[in-house]
């Protein structure tokens, strides 16, 4: 499975402690967003990790889980980093 996973982060501290730690879990695509590939229990321990950090009143993240087999469009670059293949791709 795979999920997108993008935030708006508040403070900078917060931010950096969040990035590492979706480092650990998921490819960096852009800024604040990464992809998760893995299966459930992966996206789990992901998100076990990553709530705590979050101030849930300031701070925003959005998963959205994608198709199997869904298409990849990107305008002015590549969709994934060169040298990256996904899976299944």
């Amino acid at each position: 499975m795979r999920w997108l996973i993008a935030y708006d982060v508040v403070k900078p501290a917060r931010l950096q402690r969040i990035y590492r730690l979706l480092c650990g879990h998921a490819l960096p695509f852009q800024e604040s967003v990464f992809l998760l590939v893995g299966n459930p229990v992966d996206y789990d321990r992901c998100m076990a990790e990553l709530l705590p950090l979050l101030d849930k009143r300031a701070d925003d993240v959005r998963v959205y889980p994608l198709p199997k087999g869904g298409l990849c469009r990107a305008l002015g670059g590549e969709c994934l980093p060169v040298g990256v293949l996904l899976h299944g791709q």
